[in-house]
């Protein structure tokens, strides 16, 4: 994608069009006129921010680029260098220009009259930034990046030989949807065994991941990492209790809807106790859904589904593909997961995910469609701190175009769409409780640093046996206890996963809001998500018709609805 040319829509007005912000001595002058600029009028200050903002996406779509890059190749070594250059010879010169940017606004805000509702947000957040900031944590974090690029570089080259060739785990993954129970338990144990195989490497790896950010939550006063990531995540509308009391109610209120569908699928199967190969196959012993071959005809069927949620989504979705935005196909070298970026400077989205030819892959894509869609929404927003919104609500854009497509899948599917939108309704209910059960982890992680890697691994566990009690695991506990390494969350993204539970209600709503007026439910969300991050979390799900909470009063009818479409 090149830049040069894609930039026009939104050409540099402050910086000049040729600097590289790869090279600091290039950035930093940018850094130091805003830090120094005089500011004492509204007018002055809304210029400053803009400004900002325009140097803030040169150097954010530099970073970004050099991490898609390594990402999309794991093990090149030019790819490996560039980026591992970006975290330790740019990011930590940043960091202080950022905090010096911060007090520039919060000193010259407190001169000016701000108008509340377009400042509110922003000044909560930058005063936020100025608690947390300590100079100490800057090499510290450069070191988090370190250690994050180690978990890739593990995984992006992880394989199996089977079936007579050599294949990624995502590739491995289809056979887990086979009717031969036999192959499904053999696909099941290669793919556990392989990261099995680097379970100490990646044992090492945590360890040092948590001792290093909780040395990090307490250079900036506080007691452990989980409450710092509360602050750096911005939840100031929910509690680490508010969490753990959603995980009571999803026990409460899921479990037994979770039970009721493993009965049923035991019964079809003719199995008395499900096994961890037994979840991904069809239980009425259907053959896999293979809906497309490869990631061309996936963007192809994905491009007409959003032109039918909506003709204008449908032509953002085609701009991607012309623009070379979209990274699909699986192969060897390619980090695991799926993602949505920002090329800040562009404004454009860019999606990255490991298709093999799944019925998940075409959730996955629709997924990071509505992430997409929502980086689009925000693209003319002037400020950059307002083009991207809270996790919690980023999600209910990609979860909720997920139940908004569900009726228009049929090219994938055909005759097997009714069964397939029935896998993904039942997928939604199960994954309440890995949700909890992967938050529940960290809760106790952070809490208990100095317990160590196998007090964690035994309270892993013991919350497995929690959430996930149908699953038996007898003879299999070596690998129940070391399946959290699977999860890339757990390491990269720490404290970035019960925002998938509570933005799965927000996108519920959108799904019944849908069935009674599909229009107007659309026109709700998309309102939602043009309004970026410029507003509390509360407003942004009441924006898109939806309500902000987590307890078991919104749960249950939500579930309710869930178990009335998967069993009737």
């Amino acid at each position: 994608m090149s830049s040069t040319s894609d930039a026009r829509e939104f050409p540099r007005q402050y910086v000049a069009a040729e600097a590289d912000f790869g090279q600091w001595e290039v950035a930093e002058p940018y850094f130091k006129e805003l830090a120094e600029r005089p500011i004492t009028t509204l007018a002055e200050l809304e210029k400053w921010l803009i400004d900002t903002s325009e140097v803030l996406a040169c150097i954010g779509e530099e970073g970004t680029r050099r991490e898609v890059e390594l990402t999309r190749q794991t093990d090149d070594p030019e790819r490996q260098q560039r980026h591992l250059h970006f975290i330790e010879n740019i990011a930590p010169q940043l960091e202080p220009w950022l905090h010096k940017l911060n007090q520039h606004f919060v000193a010259c805000s407190e001169k000016i009259e701000l108008p509340p509702k377009r400042y509110e947000v922003l000044d909560r957040k930058i005063r936020t930034a100025l608690e947390l900031f300590r100079d100490e944590n800057i090499p510290l974090n450069t070191e988090d990046e370190r250690l994050i690029m180690g978990y890739q570089q593990i995984t992006g080259v992880m394989s199996c030989e089977y079936d007579g060739r050599e294949q990624t785990l995502q590739q491995m993954a289809m056979y887990l949807e086979e009717p031969d129970r036999a192959v499904r338990e053999q696909v099941w144990r290669l793919i556990t065994g392989r990261y099995l195989q680097d379970q100490e490497p990646l044992d090492e790896l945590y360890v040092k991941m948590v001792n290093l950010r909780h040395q990090i939550a307490r250079n900036a006063g506080f007691d452990n990492y989980r409450d710092f990531m509360f602050k750096v995540r911005e939840r100031f509308d929910y509690t680490p209790d508010d969490c753990l009391r959603f995980h009571d109610a999803i026990e409460a209120v899921v479990l037994p809807a979770v039970k009721q569908l493993h009965t049923q699928r035991c019964a079809k199967l003719g199995i008395e106790k499900l096994r961890p190969w037994d979840t991904e196959v069809d239980p009425d012993h259907l053959p896999p859904l293979r809906p497309f071959k490869t990631g061309d005809e996936l963007s192809a069927g994905c491009s007409k589904i959003f032109h039918q949620v909506n003709p204008e989504l449908g032509r953002i979705f085609d701009v991607l593909r012309e623009k070379d935005c979209l990274d699909l196909d699986s192969r060897k070298g390619k980090a695991p997961g799926g993602y949505q970026t920002t090329y800040s400077e562009l404004r454009m989205p860019f999606i990255f995910m490991n298709a093999a030819g799944t019925e998940t892959d075409v959730r996955t894509l629709l997924h990071e469609g509505g992430h997409a869609f929502h980086t689009w929404a925000c693209r003319h927003e002037p400020f950059i701190f307002y083009r991207s919104a809270p996790l919690e609500f980023c999600e209910v854009a990609s979860m909720g175009m997920e139940c908004l497509t569900t009726g228009f899948t049929n090219d994938f599917f055909g005759p097997d769409t009714d069964r397939a939108t029935r896998r993904f309704f039942e997928k939604i209910v199960t994954i309440f409780p890995y949700i909890a059960s992967i938050d529940a982890f960290q809760h106790y992680v952070y809490t208990h640093v100095d317990a160590g890697v196998e007090a964690w691994k035994d309270e892993w566990q013991k919350i497995s046996a929690r959430f996930m009690p149908d699953i038996d695991y007898t003879g299999l506990e070596r690998e129940d206890r070391h399946s959290w390494q699977r999860k890339l969350h757990v390491y990269q993204v720490p404290f970035y996963y019960i925002e998938y539970a509570i933005a799965q209600l927000g996108a519920l709503q959108v799904w019944t809001n849908a069935i009674k007026d599909y229009e107007g439910a659309v026109a709700q969300y998309r309102n939602g998500l043009a309004l970026g991050g410029s507003r509390p979390l509360p407003e942004l799900f009441e924006a898109a018709g939806c309500r902000f909470d987590f307890t078991e009063p919104t749960l249950r009818p939500l579930i309710e609805a869930v178990m009335q479409r998967v069993v009737g």
